[in-house]
């Protein structure tokens, strides 16, 4: 039996809405929805290997301004985003803070970098 799923495509503003089928071993038998390459190229890769920016915040100390905005330098697999959770929660900062910095270098073992979206103090 043939498993079909909805993605919705993010790699244009369209958004379009995009019913692949998949046979029984994963490979794509139909794709229906996408208006263009790039929609296509984009559920294809989200099929086989999803990836996403986590952006979170990492505590400070600092009454006054608690919670650094913080993210990963690059996209992660999806399936690490739990375990750098986990290694953000304990993360702890002090001043001072320029936007970029590394927070965590090659957090959860993903190869990408947990960094500063601001400076601290501003």
């Amino acid at each position: 039996m043939a498993a079909k799923q909805t993605i919705i495509c993010i790699g244009c503003p369209l958004g379009c809405r995009v019913t692949v089928t998949q046979d029984k071993k994963g490979n794509v038998t139909a794709m229906k929805g996408a208006d263009c390459k790039q929609g296509e190229k984009y559920v294809l890769e989200e099929l086989k290997n999803p990836v996403r920016t986590l952006t979170a915040t990492v505590r400070t100390g600092d009454e006054a301004f608690p919670l650094l905005p913080v993210r990963t330098s690059k996209p992660v697999l999806k399936v690490l985003l739990k375990p750098i959770m986990r290694e953000t929660v304990k993360a702890m900062v002090k001043p001072p803070v320029k936007e970029g910095d590394v927070i965590v270098k090659n957090v959860a073992k993903s190869k990408a970098d947990l960094v500063a979206t601001t400076d601290w103090p501003g």
